[in-house]
């Protein structure tokens, strides 16, 4: 009984093994090869070796090149401070005005001893003159004379000195008013209303804002391939765009920790700076010669970047590209392709691997 029932599934298998053959030669018969499409209407590009420029990029920031301290040249208590920190400034607006009591005494006492020194000198000559007509008698000496002419001559240096002194303390008033010296805007108020000005200590700092410039550090490797002449790319975060400058200066002393230069880059003024605006600045040092292909040969497919490649006999498939910069229209190639190798342009979205091309389509550089 149990042989019987092993022996049907048997006949089966062997009954299925042989008919299989049978069903797949059916089945082939039922199928048809499908030709690869021949496309025609494709724009070909080439693969192709470019000469670019190659870039130093280092990170900086807006600053004024021109920055002033002012600062009181007499001794006095500030009257009046009329600007704080951010407050545009002209050119000979008056900022800041010193409490001109002491100018205004020291010029009394300067003008009363000019006094003094020409009553002195009238009187010196009075006597000179009185003198003279007694030693032509004979009533007095030749040495009172002579005395009498030195004493006039003293008053006279004594007056000129008066009236050096008057003009001095006059000169003083002026420095009672500070002004502006620049168009700009304050950056700093170190001194207030009431507190003692003396001379050679800051009251305020101003920024002149027609001198702004970019200033990096640029590494002690890369400072002797700076052009002069060459224009400099610098964009800001701020600004949309990147702008054009050229080196001003180059502070021939490395910073001893950092072994970087202060650089300082030229900026357009028409374009709304402000000071501290943070940013980069390309500084072109040498040329590469990197295989490139056009921007717009670059498509997506399956999550993938790449561009199709025609083949010799027109065979059309997709490769997977490896990039890494772009210039203007074209793109860094550094993996999928080989100088020379031809790609479709703009390829249409129904663009399928295997397909052909007719070889009379041209290729563009």
């Amino acid at each position: 009984m149990l042989s019987t029932k092993l022996g049907w599934p048997g006949t089966g298998q062997r009954l299925l093994v042989l008919l299989f053959p049978l069903i797949l030669t059916a089945c082939g018969d039922s199928t048809q090869q499908v030709a690869p499409r021949v496309r025609d209407d494709l724009e070909l590009a080439v693969a192709s070796i470019s000469t670019v420029p190659r870039y130093y990029t280092v990170p900086g920031s807006v600053i004024a090149d021109e920055r002033v301290q002012l600062s009181s040249r007499i001794s006095g208590f500030i009257r009046k401070l009329a600007v704080r920190e951010g407050d545009p400034v002209r050119d000979g607006q008056v900022l800041v005005e010193i409490d001109p009591a002491d100018v205004e005494g020291a010029v009394r006492q300067a003008s009363a001893a000019r006094a003094s020194a020409n009553a002195d000198l009238a009187d010196a000559r009075v006597d000179v003159d009185k003198f003279i007509a007694l030693t032509k008698t004979g009533a007095v000496p030749m040495d009172t004379l002579r005395k009498a002419e030195v004493r006039r001559q003293v008053a006279q240096a004594r007056l000129a000195e008066a009236q050096a002194a008057l003009e001095t303390a006059r000169a003083q008033r002026a420095y009672t008013s500070i002004t502006s010296p620049v168009d700009g805007v304050v950056v700093g108020r170190l001194r207030e209303a009431g507190d003692l000005a003396t001379p050679g200590v800051p009251i305020l700092e101003i920024e002149a804002r027609h001198t702004l410039v970019f200033q990096t550090y640029v590494a002690e490797s890369r400072v002797m391939q700076l052009d002069p002449a060459a224009p400099v790319l610098v964009s800001l975060d701020a600004v949309p765009g990147s702008h054009s400058g050229r080196v001003l200066r180059v502070v021939p002393s490395a910073d001893p920790v950092t072994r970087r230069y202060e650089v300082k880059v030229s900026l357009p003024s028409e374009i709304g700076l402000l000071p501290g605006m943070f940013g980069r600045a390309q500084f072109r040092v040498d040329e590469d010669q990197p295989l490139t292909v056009p921007r717009s040969a670059l498509v997506e497919r399956s999550g993938l970047s790449g561009v199709f490649r025609v083949a010799d006999d027109g065979q059309i498939g997709f490769r997977w590209l490896r990039t890494r910069r772009e210039f203007d229209d074209r793109l860094e190639v550094t993996a999928g392709l080989v100088a020379g190798d031809q790609v479709v342009v703009n390829p249409p979205a129904d663009l399928r691997d295997g397909e052909r091309l007719e070889l009379s389509a041209p290729a563009s550089q």
